[in-house]
């Protein structure tokens, strides 16, 4: 019998990021773009092979990214809107549901656009922001 040890990143973070917009539109404009990068996302998202030496976005990526006006974000960036999450907007209130701990690419769009943004783990917080009980405690 062999026996496997390696590393893995399965372990769910169930991080929520909340984007607080001063404007409604300040919120609309991240949901839009937001649904762009997943759309680009599905299409465009890179094999994740670490062994290529070619690290150059694809044209369509770079096209987009620029129409959009998103000129700080990068291929991997992009890559987690790939990803299962969930995005709901309540006025000008963003809320972003992930199991992933890589979060850069919703962070640079909220930011980019002027939220105020809190990120915290479910693990650990309520939603409400009260701390969860502890097990026994």
């Amino acid at each position: 019998m062999k026996i496997w040890h390696s590393y893995g990143s399965e372990h769910s973070m169930d991080l929520v990021l909340i984007g607080k917009f001063e404007t409604v539109s300040g919120a609309e404009a991240a949901i839009e773009r937001m649904e762009a990068l997943k759309a680009l996302a599905e299409t465009e998202r890179s094999d994740d092979d670490w062994r290529s030496r070619d690290e150059r976005m694809p044209d369509a990526l770079v096209d987009e990214l620029l129409r959009l006006k998103l000129y700080e974000l990068g291929r991997s960036d992009v890559d987690i809107y790939a990803f299962d999450h969930s995005i709901e907007r309540n006025g000008s209130i963003i809320r972003i549901w992930t199991e992933e701990s890589e979060i850069q690419g919703f962070l640079k769009v909220l930011l980019h656009l002027g939220a105020r943004v809190e990120v915290f783990s479910r693990h650990d917080w309520n939603e409400d922001g009260t701390p969860r009980k502890a097990a026994g405690g």
